[in-house]
């Protein structure tokens, strides 16, 4: 596929796994396991899409999250996917206040995965 992925994350399982899981869907993947390596990492790999988990937010700000993310990736828009551990309405209001576009909860099965990547597609 021609899809660009970059998952960024700070949980070396989640990464490990989504990074295999997407690989092994034939997508193109990068990975990064702080904030700063992801915005370098977008800024070269020019994803499609961004999954992004929140616990990279700097002081749990998701809105300098997705704006540090968003400015790498400079005119290119990717779908900006945020990765949580919490269900709450409130918690997936405050990502999609914050810039992202799509809010996910741990562990993210696959079903739901493959069709928000169909959408960008």
């Amino acid at each position: 596929m021609d899809m660009r992925i970059l998952i960024a994350d700070d949980d070396e399982k989640s990464l490990a796994g989504l990074s295999t899981l997407l690989a092994d869907l034939q997508y193109a993947t990068a990975i990064a396991a702080t904030l700063d390596d992801a915005a370098e990492t977008a800024t070269r790999f020019v994803p499609d899409v961004l999954v992004v988990g929140l616990s990279l937010a700097p002081d749990g700000d998701f809105g300098e999250l997705a704006q540090r993310l968003r400015v790498a990736c400079g005119a290119h828009m990717p779908l900006l996917i945020a990765l949580g551990g919490w269900g709450e309405s409130q918690h997936r209001d405050a990502a999609l206040a914050a810039g992202f576009d799509v809010h996910l909860v741990r562990p993210v099965g696959l079903d739901q995965l493959t069709f928000i990547l169909s959408m960008v597609a």
